[in-house]
């Protein structure tokens, strides 16, 4: 779907257009074949590029044309998913391309975020701010939850495990997002002449994403080290187990050694006494107590 806004300085309001005007902001979302070959006749725009704005495993880049400047980052939707949002900085016009309509744009329309289209660059760096906010916003959030299972490592079960696996695949898709988009800042404000005021936004994005990338690497680590924990736990009670049925499988065989000669048919001492029965058990008795004592000795129990 392609849609048109426009609004200037005079203007108190985004305003929707029915087709293309100079200045204007060109709003696809999930485009149709017919659509990308549209707007890259129409606009002399790549359309290889067009097509990996829709590629969700395309990492943060900017590339640089005779006819427009290409700018690949990120969005974040529900569940941490993470898809490929493309800017594309025309000489008369703005446009951005993504498979889903991230959050902000909603606030855009609303008119809650001032959007003039006619002065493309600070649009741009409302749209990073924007996505910027939304990472540290979600980086936090699962900061937090791995936190809260860390003060119950001892405790947690199977689904727990389960939830700080994918919990680590998400921090590990955050950590090369915040990689290669610092790159990226640092590439657009080397490239591009922005405002001493702009530029110093660009640059206080660069280290918060900064902060972000450690952020997540810390909690990577804290999520391995809980793992290693729990992998150590489970090993522990799997070593005592087998102990336990060890030592249970000897008890047994002991007084089945004794039990089995006592039960041959041949001649054997007490035999023909009435009380042999509570003497060969008094024995059995005897000999748990000896080996239990003797493993207690030993700290295998």
């Amino acid at each position: 779907m392609i849609t048109y806004f426009k609004r200037t300085l005079k203007d108190n309001k985004l305003k929707k257009l029915k087709e293309f005007e100079v200045g204007s902001w060109i709003n696809v979302i999930n485009p149709t074949n017919e659509e990308i070959n549209f707007l890259s006749e129409k606009f002399r725009l790549d359309k290889q590029n067009l097509i990996s704005g829709l590629d969700e495993n395309e990492i943060p880049r900017v590339e640089f044309t005779r006819k427009a400047t290409y700018i690949f980052t990120k969005t974040i939707f529900e569940n941490y998913e993470l898809q490929t949002y493309l800017i594309v900085k025309g000489y008369d016009f703005l446009l951005t391309l993504s498979k889903k309509e991230p959050d902000f744009i909603k606030r855009i329309l609303e008119n809650r975020i001032k959007f003039v289209t006619t002065q493309k660059l600070k649009c741009i760096i409302k749209i990073f701010y924007e996505i910027n906010k939304k990472f540290e916003f979600s980086t936090i959030d699962i900061v937090k939850k791995v936190r809260s299972k860390k003060r119950l490592t001892s405790k947690l079960k199977e689904r727990d495990i389960n939830v700080l696996l994918e919990y680590e695949d998400v921090l590990n898709d955050f950590v090369s997002y915040y990689h290669y988009i610092n790159l990226l800042y640092e590439k657009i404000v080397k490239r591009i002449k922005f405002f001493e005021s702009d530029k110093k936004i660009i640059e206080d994005l660069i280290i918060d994403s900064k902060e972000g990338f450690n952020l997540c690497k810390s909690s990577l680590k804290m999520i391995s080290n809980i793992r290693n924990y729990h992998m150590i736990l489970l090993s522990n009670k799997l070593n005592r187990i087998i102990t336990l049925l060890t030592i249970f499988t000897i008890l047994i065989a002991s007084t089945e050694a004794i039990s089995g000669i006592f039960g041959m048919n041949v001649k054997l001492p007490l035999q023909d006494q009435y009380l042999a029965f509570y003497y060969i058990v008094i024995v059995m008795i005897l000999s748990w107590i000896a080996l239990i004592f003797y493993f207690k000795k030993k700290d295998i129990i």
